[in-house]
C-alpha cells in the first residue's frame, strides 16, 4: 500500500436527484501510486460519485480537494486540466477513425495550418510501448478488438496528461486474458507514479489489484480498508448488509423437452457486419439456459 501524499480527497460529497440521495456525506482519499477500489452493488452510487470528481455532475454539498487544494471541477475540460482522466464502461471512440486520430482530438499536433499526423503518431507509439499497451497508433477502431479500444481510451487520458486515472468497470467488457493483462497495466502505470480508482463490484479483481477499498451501500460508505486485511466473504458482506455464502447446493438438472430451439440465426449490424453467425440453441422446459460472452460478442 502506498504511504505517498494525498492526491485526491472528497469531503461530505452529497448529490441529490429527484426521489434519490445517490450519494450521502461520502469521504473518500486517494494517495500517490496507490491503486484504490470503490466498491458496490450496481447503483450504490459509485459512478455517480466519479462523475462528480470527473466535473460531469455537479455536487449538491461537500468539497473536492486535488494535492491539497481546494477546487471546483465545473466539467471534465476542469479535471483534465488537473490531472484527471476518466475510463469509461463504454467507450467514446470514432469507428472509422485510426486509433491516432482518436487519441488527439482536440489537441491535434499543427505543423503550419495542418495536423501533424507523423509527430501525433510517434507520440502514441511512445506512450503505448512505455506502459505497455502494444496498441499499433495506425489501426482503425472498427477493426480492433475490445479489449485493444480500451487501452486506446486508456491511451486518450496519458495523452492529455493524466496522472490520476478512474476505470469504471473496466472489465465487464473484457475476457479472463485481457482482464489478467488489464491488471498487468494498471500496476505498471502505478509503478510509474500514477493513481488510480477503480470502481467495481468484482471482489476477485479488489483481492488481486487494490491497495485499498471503499465500500459504499446505498449512496453511504460502509468502511475503508486495506485489501491485505480483509477478504472476499467480508467485503460481500459490507457490500450488500449481510452475510454472503458463496457455495450452492445444486441437484442435478432433469430438463424435459425443447420448447425453443433457434437453427442457424444470422444477423447483420447496420454497418454490413456480421454479429450473429449461424448460430443454434435449444431451451428446454424446467432449465434455466444462460448466454454468456462479453460485451460486443453479440449475446
Amino acid at each position: 500500500m502506498s504511504s505517498g501524499a494525498t492526491k485526491v480527497e472528497m469531503r461530505g460529497i452529497t448529490k441529490r436527484f429527484p426521489g434519490l440521495v445517490a450519494n450521502d456525506g461520502i469521504n473518500l482519499t486517494l494517495k500517490e501510486g496507490e491503486i484504490l477500489a470503490l466498491l458496490g452493488e450496481n447503483g450504490a452510487g459509485k459512478s455517480t460519485l466519479m462523475n462528480i470528481l470527473f466535473g460531469l455532475y455537479q455536487p449538491d454539498e461537500g468539497e473536492i480537494l486535488i494535492g491539497g487544494k481546494p477546487t471546483a471541477i465545473q466539467g471534465p475540460k476542469t479535471a483534465i486540466r488537473l490531472g484527471l482522466g476518466m475510463v469509461h464502461q463504454h467507450f467514446k471512440l470514432v469507428q472509422p477513425f485510426t486509433v491516432t486520430e482518436n487519441i488527439i482530438l482536440g489537441l491535434e499536433p499543427k505543423q503550419r495550418l495542418s495536423i501533424h499526423y507523423r509527430k501525433a503518431e510517434q507520440q502514441v507509439a511512445e506512450l503505448s510501448d512505455r506502459y505497455g499497451l502494444r496498441v499499433d497508433p495506425k489501426a482503425k477502431i472498427q477493426d480492433i478488438s475490445v479489449g485493444m479500444q480500451q487501452r486506446v481510451e486508456i491511451l486518450k487520458t496519458l495523452y492529455r496528461g493524466a496522472d490520476i486515472l478512474i476505470f469504471d468497470e473496466p472489465t465487464a467488457v473484457l475476457t479472463p486474458q485481457e482482464i489478467q493483462e488489464l491488471i498487468e497495466i494498471m500496476r505498471k502505470l502505478v509503478a510509474e507514479g500514477k493513481s488510480i480508482i477503480l470502481i467495481t463490484h468484482k471482489l476477485k479483481e479488489i483481492m488481486a489489484i487494490a491497495d485499498r477499498v471503499t465500500v459504499i451501500r446505498r449512496g453511504k460508505v460502509i468502511d475503508s480498508l486495506n485489501v491485505s486485511e480483509t477478504n472476499p466473504d467480508e467485503l460481500a458482506a459490507k457490500m450488500v448488509g449481510r452475510q454472503v455464502s458463496f457455495k450452492r447446493d445444486k441437484k442435478p438438472a432433469s430438463p424435459g423437452q425443447p420448447v425453443l430451439i433457434v437453427d442457424k440465426i444470422v444477423a447483420h449490424a447496420a454497418s454490413g457486419a456480421r454479429v450473429l453467425d449461424e448460430v443454434s440453441l435449444a431451451v428446454r422446459s424446467g432449465e434455466i439456459l444462460g448466454i454468456a460472452g462479453v460485451d460486443g460478442n453479440g449475446q
